[in-house]
């Protein structure tokens, strides 16, 4: 009965509209945030070259370093007069009054030595000795001799009150932003560990997973709340009420066909970077893992288009209405909000979307690992909850407890046991 049930709810969602502008769009994505990883794609790292340009940078979490790329960053705010913030994932350009800048000037000669003037001098100088167009080398400010760690936040957190929210110079962001150029023997251990330990495909699948994963937090639902809806709109409950099916028989091949009809587009896509990497490898004698593929969309990102479409499902099948976009469009908003800081990966933290937006830092991964089974898992945990109180809904339905438009309010009896 279920696998039956299964073949034609997947029927059905083939034929939805909505499931097909889900297919196009993530295929669009892919194709406008990822394309080829040809670009991305690491060689064995060689002694002489430019750090910045063939080696790359990496994080850092020395209390100097990161005080040196925050005072950096003020510097030369306050010199072009160009302030951003990222209040809600969005890039904010902030005009400060005279008496604000001011502030923010004083803060910067307590912490540097350097007056506005002094800084835009420096800076100058800096790229006329360093041009961007020959080899990138950043401004650096460095920090006035003593200042302490403690003082240095305390500073910078009135930069960030003057600035309001989303400022990069909040402890978490600078921590983000602190980084040093890698040398040669760190690109080596990256490129090492890409090889031995990530099979080379791994780490171009995180980056795949980092990025679908910010549209699979929010297109599922829209195929989910389709599906309940559509059955409203045709007059199907009465019909559908009474068959033989089990409530949970019905809901569990809803929602499995929903899954692996969502998720089906997903792993084909995944197969783009493992080519690449197969193309990219081609005579060497890395040793590619070729089944990455699966354990990223199943461990990764299949949790996530589950809880999307359980709340889908949940939302969709008590109110009778469209609510579940819209609450999962907050959901989904803030998830994004909350994952800027940590693009690098390694703090996944128990964020929806788990972000880790390059193809190395390998060891943040494996220091990070424990934490995303977790994540990962309670959202299976959340979707299953979710799934079993929709069952509970619809067999309330079923039985007449529940009006078919909406509130739990009174018993309503069905118009088959009038």
């Amino acid at each position: 009965m279920f696998l039956e049930l299964w073949k034609k709810e997947c029927g059905q969602v083939a034929k939805s509209l909505i499931y097909w502008l889900y297919v196009i769009v993530l295929a669009v994505f892919f194709v406008s945030q990822l394309g080829s990883l040809k670009s991305h794609m690491l060689k064995e790292p060689k002694k002489g070259q430019d750090s910045y340009a063939e080696y790359g940078t990496m994080q850092s979490n020395d209390e100097r370093e990161i005080m040196r790329t925050a005072l950096s960053s003020l510097a030369q705010g306050i010199w072009y007069e160009d302030f951003t913030t990222y209040p809600v994932g969005f890039v904010k350009h902030i005009t400060l009054s005279e008496e604000e800048m001011d502030e923010i000037e004083g803060i910067l000669l307590e912490t540097t030595g350097m007056s506005r003037d002094a800084a835009g001098e420096d800076i100058a100088r800096h790229f006329q000795e360093n041009n961007p167009e020959n080899s990138y080398v950043p401004y650096v400010a460095e920090p006035k001799e003593g200042l302490a760690y403690e003082d240095f936040l305390r500073k910078m957190e009135r930069v960030s009150e003057i600035l309001g929210p989303g400022s990069d110079f909040t402890e978490e962001r600078m921590k983000a932003s602190a980084k040093l150029p890698m040398d040669y023997e760190g690109a080596m251990e990256a490129y090492r560990d890409l090889v031995e330990k990530d099979g080379y495909t791994g780490g171009y699948l995180r980056l795949f997973c980092d990025y679908m994963g910010i549209i699979l937090g929010i297109l599922p639902v829209f195929v989910a709340a389709t599906r309940i809806l559509r059955d409203k709109r045709a007059q199907m409950q009465d019909l559908i009420f009474a068959r033989k099916a089990s409530s949970f028989a019905i809901i569990t091949s809803r929602y499995a066909a929903m899954l692996c009809m969502m998720m089906a587009p997903v792993m084909v896509l995944s197969l783009a970077p493992v080519v690449e990497c197969v193309t990219f490898t081609k005579g060497s004698k890395i040793a590619l893992d070729y089944l990455a593929f699966l354990k990223y969309d199943l461990g990764w990102l299949l949790p996530t288009v589950m809880v999307v479409t359980a709340l889908g499902l949940f939302l969709t099948e008590i109110t009778e209405s469209a609510l579940a976009v819209l609450v999962q469009g907050i959901w989904w908003f803030a998830a994004i909000s909350l994952g800027v800081d940590k693009l690098h990966g390694g703090q996944y933290g128990w964020n929806l979307i788990p972000r880790h937006n390059t193809e190395i830092n390998y060891s943040g991964f494996a220091n990070g690992y424990t934490q995303l089974v977790y994540n990962r898992i309670f959202y299976v945990i959340l979707a299953i909850a979710l799934t079993a109180v929709t069952i509970l809904i619809y067999e309330k339905k079923r039985k007449g407890h529940l009006r078919r438009r909406g509130k739990i309010l009174r018993n309503y009896k069905r118009t088959d046991e009038a």
